[in-house]
């Protein structure tokens, strides 16, 4: 009779773990089951500075794969929070399952939106896969690559993104660029080809902001005589003459053909086809500039 009992018991028991929401997975957290599907021909596993090109596939648990969200980008492992986790287990070619209940997914770290409506008993079923696998040298090179590989259409579509991202506002055209002037550069006679002047400047990247040039007053500007050749770019040239001679400001949006052209700058520092944002300051002169000469 307790041999029955027992047996019984170990009855219930296996068929109580034989009940795993995860067929053939592992618990690798509370609630969180992870199961290895493919192994593929990657020989090891990427670190926290590399990035991984990962497909994920996200569902209700017995609905069709990517039914609530689905995706193809690459993450930076070190830098993907809870989801890093995961990939830092895969190695190329991978493909793994992962289920979940909706509270433990990760929604804004994969990029879906985080307020989809599934209730907290519900279980939700990642496929992942990983397709590639890169160094943080690969990366900076293929982003080089990419840069330097920039054309005409590349140039339009940066100056229409940084438009609608800044809005319209109030930038004037003249002379091949936009200009937005300080609200006290309006008045006074303005800088003439001949004037020394002495400016400073930010120069930055439309597309990310970064800036690869600057001259500031605390050491002193940038002084030259305006017209004379292989000074500045064709682009501050024309700013200059929008400026007033006894001080003022501005930012000009200058496109390529007016900076470093389509080959981009002779350091490399430029790519080609890009265009450049310039935050001036005309410096005043003793007197006036118009009386350097």
């Amino acid at each position: 009779m307790k041999a029955a009992v027992v047996v019984g018991a170990l009855v219930l028991l296996v068929c109580g773990c034989g009940r795993a929401p995860l067929k053939g997975g592992s618990e690798i957290g509370d609630d969180v089951y992870w199961r290895l599907n493919t192994l593929g021909d990657g020989e090891r596993l990427p670190a926290d500075s590399d990035s991984v090109l990962m497909r994920i596939r996200v569902a209700r648990q017995g609905t069709a794969p990517g039914s609530l969200y689905s995706t193809e980008q690459w993450y930076t492992v070190g830098g993907a929070g809870r989801s890093g986790a995961w990939f830092a287990r895969m190695r190329q070619g991978d493909s793994a399952t992962l289920l979940m209940r909706p509270g433990g997914v990760p929604w804004a770290e994969l990029g879906a939106r985080p307020e989809l409506d599934l209730p907290d008993t519900a279980w939700v079923q990642l496929e992942l896969s990983l397709r590639d696998i890169r160094t943080p040298q690969q990366t900076r090179e293929r982003a080089r690559a990419a840069l330097m590989a920039r054309t005409a259409a590349d140039e339009e579509r940066i100056i229409a993104g940084y438009f609608a991202a800044a809005g319209s506002g109030p930038w004037k055209q003249a002379m091949g660029l936009w200009y937005r002037l300080d609200s006290l550069s309006d008045g006074g006679p303005r800088v003439q080809s001949g004037d020394r002047v002495s400016i400073a400047y930010t120069a930055s990247f439309l597309d990310d902001g970064r800036v690869f040039d600057e001259q500031t007053v605390a050491d002193g500007g940038l002084t030259f005589r305006l017209g004379d050749p292989d000074q500045v770019i064709k682009g501050l040239e024309a700013a200059m003459h929008l400026l007033p001679a006894n001080g003022g400001g501005g930012t000009f949006l200058i496109p390529s053909a007016l900076a470093f052209g389509p080959e981009g700058s002779s350091s490399g520092i430029v790519p080609p086809w890009t265009p450049v944002l310039y935050r001036i300051t005309v410096l005043p002169q003793p007197g006036s500039a118009t009386a350097v000469r």
